[in-house]
């Protein structure tokens, strides 16, 4: 595994003091695990990985009363099932077991399932939001909805409960994807719909009005998009061009 980024410019740090490897690359830190990671996910303070196995560990990242980042030792996240993946908030953990169940671990580690929701096959967590795309595609959002990421209409309160997005129940969808204050439905066809946060214009609507239900991102239409990714104030999309080669927009 290796890591990089904010930290003291060091990433998560994975090992302490004397014992910390030295980075193969500026910046760069490796960390070998000795065994084999199928996912992971990384967030403001917490480091989420899968076993093949389908055990679950996380990584929480505490900041010091001098104000320096400090690793908690890893941590594995008991549950009766296996996971299958995982995806990270800024400072929250979800997981979705290989049954379809959506968890969302709490502070003391603990995975509490979402009794509401069942039959999920994916799971996308924003900086303080999560969607989930149940596996007869329907799209359900909880969290911070203060920017429209929701997408449940017009100033949203927050909810932790999840909440069915009924404007794209008729649309047949294979992803959903966050990240920050913005939310993604990709359709069967490579259609595009975005809400929530615009202020860098990271949903692709071409201004960068907030967005408080989905809207479809109509600059996509001309190429079939595959696969779309989030940062925190940007997104990135995966379409097929010509000859079905793939390239990559931002």
């Amino acid at each position: 595994m290796f890591s990089w980024g904010e930290d003291s410019q060091r990433g998560f740090r994975l090992k302490d003091g004397s014992d910390t490897a030295p980075p193969t690359a500026e910046g760069l830190h490796h960390l070998q695990l000795g065994y084999h990671i199928t996912a992971l996910s990384a967030g403001r303070t917490v480091l989420a990985f899968l076993k093949s196995n389908g055990n679950a560990f996380i990584i929480p990242i505490t900041e010091s009363p001098a104000g320096s980042r400090v690793r908690v030792k890893q941590k594995f996240v008991k549950f009766k099932d296996k996971i299958k993946t995982v995806s990270c908030g800024d400072d929250t953990v979800t997981l979705l077991s290989k049954r379809g169940q959506v968890l969302c671990v709490d502070r003391k580690l603990v995975p509490r399932p979402m009794k509401m929701l069942c039959a999920v096959s994916q799971v996308a967590c924003g900086s303080h939001h999560s969607v989930a795309l149940t596996k007869d595609g329907q799209v359900y959002t909880w969290g911070q909805g203060s920017r429209g990421q929701l997408g449940l209409g017009e100033r949203q309160p927050s909810t932790k409960s999840p909440q069915h997005l009924n404007s794209l129940s008729a649309v047949p969808l294979v992803q959903v994807a966050a990240g920050g204050g913005q939310s993604f439905a990709l359709s069967v066809s490579g259609a595009v719909f975005s809400w929530g946060s615009n202020h860098c214009g990271q949903l692709g609507l071409g201004d960068t009005t907030d967005r408080h239900t989905p809207t479809p991102v109509h600059c996509l239409n001309l190429k079939k998009t595959t696969h779309i990714s989030c940062g925190k104030a940007h997104t990135a999309t995966l379409t097929k061009a010509r000859g079905n080669e793939e390239e990559t927009s931002i």
